[in-house]
């Protein structure tokens, strides 16, 4: 079958032969479409030193935002041909109590894989067997849509996270919703779009942070699900300051200096990560931290259950903003394109997709 593999630091479009039988409980999945993420793309530059190909392979099958098509189920499975899937990204570990219960995103090893980046091949190919129960169904009606339901799931997985953490107080407004609340997120690619949208369906006030102004899609999107774009060039960021802060960009220089203007029992959730700066925290910041009893939350990956939600939401969405989940994938790629992709953002791109519905 064709795949996209990484081998020896380099992206390439080959044949594979990978021995896949379809044994009980499995379903054999063709893929629809592919997302391109930061990942993926520090996976063949080499910047991302984590990654790994299956024992006993030299490359690497990339691939883990996927929307696929059930094509063939094995037995005891209770998905039909045709369904739409989506497979849930890390596998556990088999030893720790978190893993044994579906929760591998909170393994406790770190002996869990990854499909598409760390000891597990990716869906970055025509077809793929897994096992059912690592799979999402999603409502026909979708569509396309379904290949933004992995980066959805992280950021239901960080918002949960505040939320149960942050009910160490009274967080709710009035109205038992969080409009009173305003939220800053630092950033403005799709993960940054997706908390924009998912803090506003909570009732957030949402301001999505750049240091430039936004571009035409940018614009379109914060405006229609009701956030503001704030291009921090320009303008001094909400005063008197959030609530929540998310940094998706993995930049400290972008967040560190908005720490001290965090309101009293405020959250961070730090979810972008790059390894490629260093910026200084003063104790004065450590200070005013722990006096306001600032929530700080590093958060990663995201168990079956967010990717339920995950898809609730999009559902959702489409109904609410139309047009917005079609502006959020801004470029469809065939798979020999994707080669060259992989190594650099398009002009203007928000979501590159990988299309293999014309293979």
């Amino acid at each position: 079958m064709k795949a996209i593999v990484v081998r020896a630091g380099k992206a390439s479009l080959e044949e594979v032969e990978l021995k896949e039988e379809l044994g009980r409980g499995m379903v054999r999945v063709r893929t629809l479409y592919n997302g391109i993420c930061g990942t993926d793309r520090g996976i063949v530059s080499g910047s991302l030193k984590f990654s790994r190909p299956p024992q006993g392979f030299d490359y690497l099958v990339l691939g883990h935002e996927t929307l696929g098509e059930v094509q063939e189920v094995g037995e005891g499975v209770n998905l039909r041909k045709g369904d739409l899937v989506v497979p849930v990204v890390r596998r556990g570990c088999g030893e720790c109590l978190n893993c044994l219960v579906g929760r591998q995103d909170f393994c406790e090893t770190g002996k869990f894989t990854e499909i598409g980046i760390r000891g597990a091949h990716g869906t970055m190919r025509e077809t793929f067997v897994d096992y059912a129960e690592n799979l999402v169904v999603l409502p026909r009606e979708l569509g396309e849509y379904g290949v933004l339901l992995e980066p959805l799931s992280n950021v239901v997985k960080a918002v949960r996270e505040v939320e149960y953490l942050q009910g160490r107080s009274l967080w709710r407004c009035r109205d038992s919703t969080y409009s009173c609340r305003d939220a800053a997120i630092i950033g403005s690619g799709p993960i940054g779009l997706l908390f924009s949208m998912a803090l506003k369906t909570m009732g957030f006030n949402v301001y999505v942070l750049n240091r430039r102004p936004p571009s035409e899609v940018e614009k379109d999107i914060t405006e229609a699900v009701g956030a503001r774009f704030v291009d921090t060039t320009k303008e001094v960021a909400p005063l008197p300051g959030p609530d929540l802060l998310v940094d998706t960009s993995g930049h400290p220089s972008a967040f560190v200096p908005l720490l001290d203007r965090i309101k009293k029992n405020g959250a961070v959730i730090l979810f972008g990560t790059t390894g490629k700066e260093r910026e200084e925290i003063t104790a004065e910041q450590v200070t005013e931290l722990v006096e306001n009893n600032v929530l700080l939350v590093g958060s990663v990956n995201a168990s079956k259950e967010d990717f339920r939600e995950g898809g609730n939401l999009l559902t959702l969405w489409k109904e609410e903003y139309p047009d917005v989940l079609g502006k959020m994938i801004t470029h469809k790629v065939s798979p020999g394109e994707a080669v060259n992709v992989l190594s650099g953002k398009l002009k203007g791109e928000i979501k590159t997709v990988v299309d293999w519905t014309n293979g």
